[in-house]
């Protein structure tokens, strides 16, 4: 089970979820939605970019970072973003588990 999965059980346990917390869960069912909604995984990448600017602008400055419109990108760009965003989100999380920023 990856660090991710782990995170993501951890948090459903709990009885208490911060934002950052709830950001991490619905992003990683948008992630894992089967079939693919194209729609609701846009509207999540939104609000994580509204709501985490810091990780908006960290893989905005990434060197692989593409900027398409959201109409004209492909499914499997708006996937690639969005795990993304779970990634960063994820670290976010431990940081703060660990007792970071």
């Amino acid at each position: 089970m990856d660090a991710i999965n782990v995170l993501v059980e951890m948090l459903k346990e709990k009885n208490i979820i911060t934002p950052l917390e709830q950001d991490i869960l619905d992003t990683y069912y948008e992630v894992s939605k089967n079939p693919f909604d194209r729609d609701s995984a846009i509207r999540q990448a939104q609000k994580n970019n509204l709501n985490h600017p810091d990780i908006f602008a960290a893989i905005s400055m990434s060197p692989t970072t593409v900027f398409k419109p959201w109409a004209v990108a492909l499914d499997e760009d708006v996937c690639s973003n969005l795990t993304s965003q779970l990634g960063a989100l994820a670290e976010k999380e431990w940081e703060v588990l660990q007792g970071g920023k």
